[in-house]
């Protein structure tokens, strides 16, 4: 799998410029967490990219039941295998220490976690109130 190289002077990566009538040459770009070789994915999960308009075609890298990578599909129509900087790297937040992993409701000021039903009669509450009649120029 090819580096991404330095994506703060190059966002989009190297480029790969080709001329009139040729078709666009195909660049797989990708990212395995480090440590981790491609020898070591347990499987590729074929898939598309949605932190864009583009959707470009990716492969979702997954060892040990986690996202460990990803890479661009060469046969895919729109990017021919490249990534975005959001493609290539947003997958990294999956795993981020501050990453939310349970829902959180706000009382007094500090966050805790909650559950369906707690949500459920909170925002029912709030419908019912915001809904309720006004006087008029209240």
């Amino acid at each position: 799998m090819g580096s991404a190289g330095d994506r703060i002077e190059a966002p989009w990566g190297e480029r790969t410029g080709y001329g009139r009538g040729a078709e666009w040459p195909a660049r797989v770009d990708g990212e395995l967490a480090e440590g981790i070789a491609e020898a070591d994915v347990d499987r590729w999960v074929q898939s598309a990219c949605v932190l864009c308009s583009n959707g470009c075609g990716l492969d979702i890298a997954v060892k040990d039941e986690r996202i460990v990578g990803v890479r661009g599909r060469e046969a895919d129509r729109v990017s021919r295998g490249r990534l975005g900087p959001k493609g290539l790297f947003g997958w990294q937040a999956n795993h981020a220490v501050d990453r939310l992993t349970q829902p959180l409701l706000r009382r007094d000021g500090t966050s805790k976690q909650s559950t369906g039903t707690q949500r459920c009669a909170l925002s029912s509450s709030a419908r019912s109130s915001s809904c309720a009649p006004r006087e008029p120029g209240a």
